[in-house]
């Protein structure tokens, strides 16, 4: 039998091409139906896990049949991170915190901005305050922000029944819900028929209009988050969905459904040539054809324009184009601007709509935009523990390089030489100094060899990067000769004055080259291209009528 890559009962995605991809287990290697030929045979045979149909798989390669990861299983499984989960042929198990205790918090220093808190590091690269979650931090599977930090998820669901059009809705929450309130934080108000309105108390009410965007019957699955209980214990999280259907849902006389296809067409057309103009820039700079700033200014400015054709068209295509904008947004990320907010802002819109494809889609971007994050996050507390160092704080600055370290492995947004390793051998060697003992056999000293060992892992990294020369990063050089210097003079028992001085004097200015953008230290965080405040008020509400 063939070595194939999977196992029997191996969870897997399977590519059914514009229907997407199943999820399914193994049954069966090296399969073959009665039918065909004795000498063929395909690697696996596998049952898909929405109706068990039996299919087999014709090549063992990722272009047909690829390993399922957690969040595949998850998107597939449920429509939000909040919700329950179920699969009957699969175990898809649940999210573990591996904190004991969360480390959320409402009262925030208000110096701190509330969109960039996530960069301390204190709750899994999530807002240290649940009420300022944001779409991505609700309802992503690949942030669940909520399981993360281990909170308490109360779901209720009400089923409404049928509706036309002309008819009123007239929903609010039961006695024992009532006074309940914060569901306007990030509801998924698209979902909605156009008339329909949501309030904060969870109410929802209004006359059913025709909506040009939906077939003549479509069912709606309209779900909101309240977190203001989200400390207390027997709440938490509340998850709010209100299923009903509509029927009937046809033009009127006076609707023009010819134009307003060719509306939407146009529109529609104009998006196309947005995203071929972005990949064309984008293919510019990958072969090295155009500078990061023309590519950036490039992609910004067509980014703005999807960005007003999104605003004026909202529901083009189920939220598609949204997607785009945040997945775009990603690209320029990476060539240093401040634009992870947009990209977390109109991906996470995306997953409002409700849309398989949109969500799938949205959800392969999101992966990459939680592990920015982590990268952010690392960098932002690496310059916390620079700032450590100058205030002579040791014990702090270590713990601070540390965790952050541990965020991508030594990685940072930029920070790609083994920095945070470096400075945290800096603050572990003035930290020895200053506690002493400063005489006798240098190998007796514990720090020694822990700080040799973070500048040997720096080292490692900085030369595997081939930015330097033979004589490698010039801050590592200079921290592995002062240590060895130091070596030398406690051995022989000499004064450190000078030693101490010099060092001091050096590592000052090492972390002012840091925090003030020097090279070969990342260059200073670019200020963002738009408030953060403004781009949230632009998304739509409800429904327009028509």
């Amino acid at each position: 039998m063939a070595n194939y890559r999977f196992k029997v009962g191996a969870t897997v995605m399977c590519n059914f091409g514009e229907q997407g991809w199943k999820l399914g287990r193994i049954v069966a290697l090296n399969y073959r139906e009665t039918t065909w030929a004795e000498d063929i045979f395909v690697p696996y045979q596998v049952l898909l896990d929405d109706n068990y149909t039996l299919i087999y798989v014709p090549e063992d390669n990722d272009r047909y049949c690829r390993e399922a990861t957690v969040e595949d299983v998850r998107i597939l499984k449920r429509p939000d991170a909040l919700a329950d989960i179920e699969s009957e042929i699969i175990d898809v198990g649940q999210y573990k915190s591996d904190s004991k205790e969360n480390k959320l918090s409402c009262d925030n220093d208000p110096k701190e901005s509330t969109y960039e808190r996530y960069r301390k590091g204190r709750c899994h690269c999530c807002n240290d305050c649940p009420k300022d979650w944001s779409y991505v931090e609700l309802y992503s599977e690949h942030y669940r922000c909520t399981l993360r930090n281990d909170l308490k998820i109360t779901r209720h669901e009400f089923n409404l029944g049928k509706f036309k059009l002309g008819d009123e809705i007239n929903f609010s929450l039961s006695e024992d819900l009532a006074g309940k309130s914060g569901f306007m934080q990030n509801p998924t108000l698209v979902r909605l028929p156009p008339g329909i309105n949501f309030s904060d108390d969870a109410s929802l009410r209004g006359k059913v209009h025709f909506d040009p965007h939906r077939e003549s019957e479509y069912s709606v699955g309209f779900v909101a988050v309240s977190t203001v209980e989200w400390n207390n214990k027997d709440v938490g999280i509340i998850r709010l969905e209100i299923n009903f259907d509509i029927v009937g849902n046809n033009p009127g006389k006076n609707f023009d459904i010819k134009s307003f296809e060719k509306t939407q067409t146009k529109a529609r057309s104009q998006a196309v040539n947005i995203l071929k103009k972005l990949n064309r820039t984008w293919d510019l700079w990958e072969n090295q054809s155009l500078s990061n700033r023309a590519v950036c200014d490039g992609m910004i400015a067509e980014l703005k324009s999807l960005r007003e054709l999104c605003e004026d068209h909202p529901r083009l295509d189920n939220g598609r184009w949204w997607a785009h904008l945040g997945g775009f947004h990603m690209n320029v990320h990476k060539l240093l601007e401040n634009t992870l907010f947009e990209c977390e802002l109109y991906l996470g819109y995306a997953l409002t709509f409700g849309d398989d494809y949109v969500r799938y889609y949205a959800e392969q971007n999101l992966n990459g935009c939680y592990q920015k994050r982590l990268l952010e996050t690392a960098r932002f507390m690496w310059y916390d523990g620079i700032e450590y160092i100058l205030q002579n704080d040791w014990e702090n600055a270590i713990s601070t390089f540390r965790e952050a370290a541990l965020k991508k492995d030594g990685w940072g947004w930029a920070v790609n030489h083994g920095d945070i390793w470096i400075a945290e051998a800096v603050a572990t060697i003035l930290q020895g100094v200053d506690t002493g003992p400063n005489s006798g056999n240098p190998k007796d000293l514990i720090w020694i060899d822990e700080a040799e060992k973070l500048l040997e892992k720096a080292s490692k990294r900085a030369n595997e990067s081939g930015v330097f020369d033979a004589e490698g990063h010039p801050w590592i050089r200079e921290v592995i000769s002062s240590l060895k210097g130091y070596k030398d003079i406690i051995s022989n028992n000499s004064d450190l004055t000078d030693w101490i001085n010099e060092f001091m004097i050096r590592t000052i200015f090492w972390c002012s080259q840091v925090l003030t953008g020097v090279a070969p230290f990342p260059p200073k965080c670019r200020e963002r291209l738009a408030d953060e405040s403004t781009l949230i008020e632009k998304l739509p509400s409800h429904n327009a009528l028509y």
